[in-house]
């Protein structure tokens, strides 16, 4: 596909070093501006629509004003990532939504994704990525934020409403 279209692969090695330089500077920071952070979900899910058919429908919905404040780094790469790593099908369509909403001194963070058949007997191998997002979650904001995760045979959401500094 890059010699297919050389603009599109130039684009998307820069959102890849940029999000390599997130990685690399601003996740050993307590703190980033909001912006950063959404613009690293942004260059992810850009790269992920390029990995993905037509037959993935993937929404991405970010403020378009943003505020100075202030949040810790990395706090949705878990739920984002495993959005696509456990809800993408080959066989069928398949949605991934996310939503951030500002809220008075608070962040909103909507993540939802369908849910693949899984062949009988086979089954999808468990990971830690939520469970560590949540103990994270604790020793950085104790009792002052919201998690509530469901899932369904169908679907699986993510609700996380956090302080913002």
């Amino acid at each position: 596909q890059i010699d297919e279209n050389t603009e599109e692969a130039k684009d998307s090695i820069i959102r890849l070093s940029k999000m390599m330089r997130h990685l690399l500077y601003d996740s050993e920071s307590d703190k980033i501006p909001l912006q950063k952070e959404l613009d690293f979900i942004k260059n992810y899910v850009d790269l992920m629509k390029l990995r993905y058919s037509e037959k993935v429908l993937i929404n991405l919905e970010v403020p378009e004003v943003i505020s100075e404040k202030t949040i810790p780094p990395l706090l949705f790469t878990s739920f984002v990532e495993n959005a696509f790593r456990h809800g993408v099908s080959y066989r069928r369509e398949s949605t991934i939504d996310i939503r951030f909403f500002l809220a008075p001194d608070r962040l909103l963070f909507r993540i939802s994704n369908s849910i693949p058949e899984t062949p009988s007997g086979e089954e999808s191998p468990g990971g830690i990525g939520i469970e560590n997002a949540r103990r994270r979650l604790d020793l950085i904001f104790g009792t002052e934020y919201q998690l509530d995760i469901r899932e369904t045979s169908e679907t699986f959401d993510v609700h996380l409403s956090i302080p913002l500094c």
